[in-house]
């Protein structure tokens, strides 16, 4: 069975930025462990699988791996595919992953997916800081420590300084020990998904850009970082409007740490009823295209 597949770059603004997917076309013949497989052979965060290149119902059945699971939905991996998919005159495509039927439109280079109905967890105390290696005071107390999801459930940890956030280091064996314990890990979390780590603050590399972030996460009990994470940033989206304004839009920088600088629009809002609109946004770069023998 030969696919062909693309690799983009997304959340960049040029090639070599942003963080890197791998998107494979006509996978329906694929079984969930071969795509699994070729998902830990490319070793990305995370492979796209779309099913067939023919919309049903008006969207694409895609299925989203990374090298240790399937998940329900990711940021970049949806923007990436709605790219591939987006035919030159088309401006929105639909795609129905396992969270649902996500919208992507495109505006001005743009590509926008929409989210809506985040949910919010317990709140923790500066006592996770040693986990960061960064001390309790370096937490910027004003807003909670909290537990956010929109499909990927997240820690959003608000940080004072720049200097703070590159200085985070996480060790595996605590950050597992420490999940397990709050039951946040997949063994014993209620959605079967292990909680990652979102560190932002409002001190940037850049001064067009609002908040500066980076992303942990255990998996394959190894730390690692991701250069762009659009769930994430959903979830720090949903959070600000909870927390901080009913209504915003803001550009964060993600990825400077790895030297993949990002770039990830986030704007929304918070409507008098208690519904969110949760929109999350970036650049899309496609980087190669190919065979692939399975």
């Amino acid at each position: 069975m030969i696919l062909d597949f693309s690799i983009v770059d997304v959340f960049a603004e040029q090639k070599y930025q942003g963080n890197q997917l791998a998107v494979f076309h006509n996978a329906n013949g694929l079984t969930d462990e071969q795509m699994l497989r070729i998902a830990r052979e490319i070793g990305f965060q995370e492979s796209t699988f779309i099913l067939s290149d023919k919309a049903v119902e008006g969207a694409y059945d895609v299925k989203i791996f990374t090298p240790e699971y399937e998940v329900p939905f990711a940021g970049h991996p949806t923007l990436g595919t709605a790219y591939i998919l987006m035919k030159e005159s088309e401006t929105e495509v639909t795609l129905n992953l396992k969270v649902g039927r996500v919208p992507v439109n495109v505006a001005n280079e743009i590509l926008w997916l929409e989210i809506t109905n985040p949910t919010f967890g317990e709140t923790f105390t500066t006592d996770v800081a040693p986990l960061l290696s960064i001390k309790p005071e370096d937490i910027d107390e004003i807003m909670p420590i909290q537990l956010v999801s929109t499909g990927l459930p997240y820690l959003i940890i608000p940080v004072k300084t720049l200097k703070a956030i590159q200085e985070m280091r996480l060790e595996e064996v605590a950050i597992k020990d420490w999940l397990t314990r709050n039951k946040l890990y997949k063994t014993n979390s209620p959605d079967g998904l292990t909680v990652a780590f979102f560190a932002f603050t409002a001190e940037t590399h850049a001064h067009a850009n609002h908040l500066h972030a980076r992303m942990f996460c255990l998996e394959n009990d190894k730390i690692v970082e991701d250069a762009a994470t659009g769930s994430a940033n959903s979830c720090l989206l949903a959070y600000l409007l909870k927390h901080e304004l009913p209504m915003i839009h803001k550009l964060v920088e993600q990825g400077y740490e790895m030297k993949r600088p990002s770039l990830i629009n986030i704007k929304g809002e918070l409507n008098q009823e208690g519904s969110y609109k949760l929109q999350v946004g970036g650049k899309v770069k496609l980087v190669a295209q190919g065979k692939w023998f399975v």
